[in-house]
């Protein structure tokens, strides 16, 4: 079961109403409740904070008096989020002090409710209640989902280790220069480059190298979305905003909480919703929809877009605005065919990822193999790379890619085989392929065990490519 804890002198009634949902720890005074924080084996799931300020407060004029208190409410927010910076707090505080709170919130309150002015008004008080239930609700959600994604982070660094950066290029270790100078700023970041170059994995990089590391990664595919879900996706939703919002969402961004967001395929938001976005990275601010309370915007935005990203911007297909806040740093990744001495070390690391998944035992590429790698122009980048030496893993029946692994499975493209002609590389493959099978059979003098020795392939697979070669 969920705990609260609560601080500064709730009402009876209020807390009896809590108990329903939630363990509750009551602490009226603060001193004592951070100092329960400070000591207590697993900190509670959302923590309640009655408003108590330290100073005159200019919101109302009325006042004439400092308000008592060994901790004010200001200096608690902030020893809390000192323990744990996700442990979501919520603000308890009359109306007649709307700008003290709204400064609390932008100090990294989760949320707010408003005293009734009658606390024994019992119709404004049980209203209060079902607000601080609904408002703690949200954040018992959230602080869950920020603990779940802690667990799963902490299991994929054990299981595979922190995302790599393979490479050796020139050009490659430019864009590691910059992971670390960014990594260490809150800036925004526009990756961009050609699809299937590795544009996320640059922005998870980038914040396992921040101090952010130990917070959310959350990334969303902006085009992947439609239009209409987007905005509950990314900013949440209340019960009732819609058809089908059947409970409370929190959204991506708070999910995100100070960590990182990432923005996949940038490109492919909607006119409207870019002005949306826009006014989010400018104010920080965000309401779910349905919703009349605005929330703090805490996470760094890092978004990824496709090369032609400026031509949409001279052609009034995405904000000039909203692409320069998002070029606060950019990098571009460069495709694979600018980086062709990357290749044998990703094609390598593939091969090793691959067997291991598949348990293969397969010890490498012959030259032959690795050539027609290194030569071919790689429309699809690294993922089509991987792609390949996937499917090559399958057909491989010997101890080493070979070029016959291949035949039919990269593109058509011109590729220099060194043969003497440039040719397409279905025409290159087959001829190479004929030239390997007729001089294993010419060195075995017609003995098919033998040839398929030679061949180190079954002997099955050598009359196969026969009648396959016999067809063309």
């Amino acid at each position: 079961m969920q705990t609260i804890l609560l601080s500064s002198g709730y009402a009876e009634q209020t807390i009896t109403t809590l108990s329903k949902h939630w363990k509750v720890l009551d602490i009226p005074q603060h001193d004592e409740a951070l100092e329960y924080l400070k000591n207590c084996p697993r900190l509670p799931d959302a923590v309640a904070i009655g408003f108590v300020p330290s100073i005159k407060m200019k919101d109302n004029p009325q006042s004439d008096h400092d308000y008592p208190s060994e901790l004010p409410a200001q200096a608690m927010l902030q020893e809390v989020l000192n323990l744990d910076s996700d442990l979501p707090v919520i603000i308890s505080a009359g109306e007649s002090h709307p700008r003290a709170i709204v400064e609390l919130v932008k100090q990294g309150a989760f949320g707010y409710v408003v005293e009734p002015r009658d606390k024994k008004n019992l119709a404004a008080l049980e209203q209060y209640n079902q607000e601080l239930e609904m408002v703690l609700n949200q954040a018992v959600k959230w602080r869950l989902t920020i603990l779940e994604n802690r667990r799963l982070k902490q299991t994929l660094d054990q299981q595979s280790g922190k995302p790599k950066l393979i490479a050796c290029s020139a050009v490659m270790n430019r864009v590691k220069e910059l992971v670390t100078k960014v990594a260490s700023t809150p800036a925004t970041v526009l990756v961009s480059g050609e699809s299937g170059t590795g544009k996320e994995l640059i922005a998870r990089l980038i914040h396992n190298e921040s101090n952010r590391a130990d917070k959310p990664f959350v990334a969303i595919n902006c085009g992947a979305i439609s239009e209409t879900l987007l905005p509950s996706e990314l900013f949440g939703h209340v019960k009732g905003s819609f058809t089908g919002a059947e409970s409370h969402n929190l959204g991506l961004i708070r999910q995100a909480g100070v960590g990182t967001l990432f923005l996949d395929e940038i490109g492919a938001l909607s006119p409207g919703f870019q002005v949306i976005l826009l006014r989010v990275l400018e104010e920080r601010i965000a309401r779910p929809v349905g919703g009349q309370t605005e929330y703090p915007v805490k996470c760094r935005f890092i978004a990824a877009g496709s090369s032609d990203l400026e031509q949409l911007v001279e052609t009034n297909k995405f904000r000039e605005d909203l692409y320069y806040r998002l070029y606060v740093f950019h990098i571009e990744m460069p495709p694979l065919r600018r980086r062709r001495e990357d290749i044998p070390l990703l094609a390598n690391f593939f091969l090793n990822q691959i067997t291991q998944e598949y348990d293969r035992s397969i010890g490498g590429f012959e030259p032959a193999a690795m050539e027609l790698l290194e030569n071919y122009r790689w429309p699809g980048n690294i993922r089509e790379l991987r792609n390949v030496i996937e499917r090559a893993v399958v057909l491989c029946e010997t101890h080493r890619i070979t070029p016959i692994d291949f035949v039919g499975y990269l593109k058509s493209r011109s590729i220099a085989m060194n043969i003497g002609i440039d040719q397409s590389y279905q025409e290159a493959m087959q001829k190479f392929e004929n030239k390997l099978v007729r001089s294993a059979l010419e060195q075995s003098k017609g003995n098919l065990a033998l040839a398929a020795r030679i061949l180190q392939m079954k002997r099955t697979t050598l009359t196969y490519r026969i009648k396959r070669l016999k067809e063309i």
